[in-house]
C-alpha cells in the first residue's frame, strides 16, 4: 500500500490498533467515508453505522479532518441455554467494565446493548443491565453468592415450616393440659359411680384412699395460670366427690 499499488483497504481493527492508527497518521493514506453505511446496515442487520468524530485520532493535526461514516460489526458473546445464571452475572460484569466506559463511537453506558438482532439476550443478563448485580454479589465473593444462597434457601424452608408450629403449639399445650385434668376427671367418675353402689366402711376407706391419690396427681400436674379455671374446676369437684363421701361414712357408721 506504501508503494502505491493498493487503492483501498477494509481493516478490521480496533480504533486503538496500532496498525490502523499509523495508517490514519500517516500522509500517504487517509480514512474513507462509507456514505451507503446506513444501506447496509438494513439489508444485514448485523452491522452497525458509526460515525468517527472529526479530530478524534489526532487533535493537533486534525486527523480525520472530517466526520467519518464506518459500518462495524457488534461483538457478541454466546453462551449455552443451559448456563447457570451466575456465570451469566460474571460475564455480564466482565462486559459492562469493559465495554461500559466511552470511546470514540460510544458514550459511558451504551454498550453493552439489551438487544440483538440476531440472537435472543438471556434474561439475567438483560435484569444484570438494568438493575445491576445482585444484593449477594454486591457484597459478597462469587465463590460464596452459592454458598449463601443455598444457606438462604435452607433458613427459608426452615421458617416455612417452624412458624406455623409455633402458631399451633399453644393449642396443642393446652390440649394436653385439658386432657391430663380429663383424666383426673374420668377417675372422679368412677368414684362417683361405686358411690351409687351400697358401699361398706372398708369401701369407702378404699375410696378415699384413691381421692387423695387422684388429689396430689392434680397436684402434680403443674397446671399454668392460664389453664386455672380448667384446674380450680377439676379441685372443686373433687371437694364435692369428697363430701360425698365424707357423707356415705357417716351412714355407714350411723347404720352401725
Amino acid at each position: 500500500m506504501n508503494d502505491g499499488k493498493i487503492d483501498a483497504l477494509f481493516l478490521p481493527f480496533a480504533l486503538d490498533s496500532p496498525i490502523l492508527r499509523s495508517l490514519l497518521a500517516s500522509s500517504r493514506v487517509r480514512a474513507m467515508s462509507f456514505t451507503e453505511a446506513e444501506a447496509l446496515t438494513r439489508i444485514f442487520p448485523f452491522l452497525v453505522r458509526l460515525v468517527l468524530p472529526r479530530a478524534v485520532i489526532d487533535f493537533e493535526r486534525i486527523v480525520p479532518s472530517t466526520d467519518m461514516i464506518l459500518i462495524a460489526a457488534s461483538n457478541v458473546v454466546l453462551v449455552r441455554k443451559d448456563i447457570h445464571p451466575a456465570i451469566i452475572d460474571l460475564l455480564a460484569r466482565a462486559i459492562m467494565e469493559t465495554h461500559g466506559k466511552p470511546g470514540p463511537f460510544q458514550q459511558a453506558g451504551e454498550f453493552p446493548k439489551l438487544t440483538d438482532p440476531e440472537y435472543p439476550v438471556s434474561e439475567s443478563a438483560i435484569d444484570f443491565y438494568k438493575n445491576g448485580p445482585a444484593l449477594l454479589n454486591r457484597y459478597l465473593p462469587f465463590w460464596m453468592t452459592n454458598y449463601a444462597r443455598r444457606t438462604i434457601a435452607v433458613v427459608a424452608a426452615v421458617i416455612a415450616i417452624i412458624l406455623p408450629l409455633f402458631s399451633y403449639a399453644p393449642k396443642g399445650y393446652k390440649w394436653l393440659v385439658t386432657e391430663r385434668l380429663n383424666a383426673m376427671y374420668r377417675r372422679l367418675r368412677r368414684i362417683e359411680a361405686r358411690l351409687q353402689n351400697d358401699v361398706t366402711a372398708a369401701d369407702v376407706s378404699a375410696l378415699e384412699a384413691d381421692l387423695d391419690g387422684v388429689d396430689r396427681a392434680i397436684h402434680s400436674l403443674a397446671v399454668p395460670m392460664r389453664y386455672s379455671d380448667v384446674y380450680f374446676s377439676v379441685k372443686s369437684h373433687l371437694d364435692l366427690v369428697r363430701t360425698r363421701l365424707g357423707s356415705r361414712r357417716a351412714e355407714i357408721a350411723a347404720r352401725s
